[in-house]
């Protein structure tokens, strides 16, 4: 009988990943192979649940891939000891030799950092009670101040944009020369639109069930979530906009039947095989429409930074707009995905140098006009 917690691939992709993981773990030394499976078993409910035991498939997978390469580094310096435990293989020194490998490969600094970060989280599902200051702050600063890193500028476009890209895709979607490519681009559209307007995590929004989580409610489309489809692991409602109704309504009543092919799985969201669409073929169709429309590709995170900024520009009055859009905390929304106030503050700047430039030339003007007089 399986465990009530264990996490099966639920697409094509999720098993992928899965192969990919066993791979990974294949090559480890016993002893870290029965931690990790220990420790990211499924925990009972009622028990305090480890780090492992809550961590997505994709997110084991990206731990597990990092944490390989750890292991081949110690294996090619001649530090790995099969038998050691895995929190006795960190140090300082190891840690500081690793930076150094991994500049002299020229790795990018944002690369470097993901390593340690990988590192820091294997660790912590495999030796929990391990002192991880070595890898957090490696004699006795961190890879980023190391690497003089800042956040990278991220290219922040207005909602408002994203949305009217989604309406033009669909309605000149019968403009394509052929019956799949305007199956493809009215669905694309909607799903520009949907991002644009709510903004749900990539994850969430493959998941999402045609029947399941779309309803219909006086005329307006709303997607209830269950708790085990949310990050926060909290029911979600969403109400959409009431201008997509006919949009949804097509889709449901004629896109979707025709990219389904026959077989309805439930998904909403539909492939061009009539698979559902996973969040691979999500993130590649947001970035090449982004792309055509702003020259430069945006994934679909980048709706909610995008959200999270045009809401208060929209509505200045709410500041807590976003958030609650978002169904996300104040200090999130404020430390990742609301740059509006810099924006706010430059069209202030920009107002008062208008201001003070038309005193000027007023001033300049009337000086004039008086010395013509005398």
């Amino acid at each position: 009988m399986r465990d009530l917690g264990e996490q099966r691939p639920a697409s094509q992709d999720e098993a992928r990943l899965a192969r990919r993981l066993a791979r990974y773990l294949a090559t480890w030394p016993a002893i870290d192979r029965q931690r990790w499976e220990q420790n990211c078993a499924p925990a009972d409910p009622l028990d305090d649940p480890g780090y492992g035991s809550t961590l997505r498939l994709a997110s084991r997978h990206k731990i597990a891939r990092g944490y390989t390469y750890w292991l081949r580094f110690l294996d090619e310096a001649g530090w790995l000891d099969p038998a050691a435990p895995p929190g006795a293989r960190i140090s300082h020194a190891r840690s500081a030799a690793w930076f150094r490998a991994l500049m002299a490969r020229g790795n990018a600094p944002f690369t470097i950092a993901g390593r340690f970060a990988e590192l820091n989280l294997a660790i912590r599902v495999l030796a929990p009670e391990a002192d991880r200051t070595c890898i957090l702050q490696p004699n006795g600063a961190s890879i980023r101040q190391r690497l003089f890193m800042d956040k990278r500028e991220l290219l922040i476009p207005d909602a408002r944009i994203l949305y009217a890209e989604g309406l033009r895709l669909m309605g000149t979607a019968e403009q394509c020369r052929t019956r799949r490519k305007a199956l493809l681009q009215f669905r694309d559209g909607l799903i520009f639109a949907v991002l644009s307007a709510r903004a749900r995590r990539l994850r969430t929004t493959a998941q999402t069930m045609a029947t399941d989580n779309l309803h219909k409610v006086d005329g307006r489309y709303r997607i209830d979530y269950r708790p085990d489809q949310i990050k926060t692991a909290r029911r979600d409602n969403v109400l959409l906009p009431a201008r997509l109704t006919p949009f949804i309504d097509r889709y449901l009543g004629e896109i979707r039947p025709a990219l389904l092919r026959g077989t309805d799985h439930g998904a909403l969201w539909v492939g061009t095989l009539g698979k559902p669409l996973a969040e691979p073929g999500i993130e590649k169709l947001v970035r090449v429409r982004s792309k055509a429309l702003l020259g430069v590709a945006i994934g679909p995170h980048r709706f909610r930074h995008a959200l999270g900024t045009t809401a208060p520009l929209v509505n200045r009055t709410e500041p807590g707009l976003a958030r609650a859009v978002l169904d996300i905390s104040e200090a999130v929304a404020a430390e990742h995905y609301n740059r509006a106030n810099a924006i706010i503050a430059t069209e202030f700047f920009q107002a008062e140098m208008l201001a003070a430039t038309q005193a000027a030339n007023d001033h300049a003007r009337l000086e004039k006009i008086r010395r013509r007089r005398e």
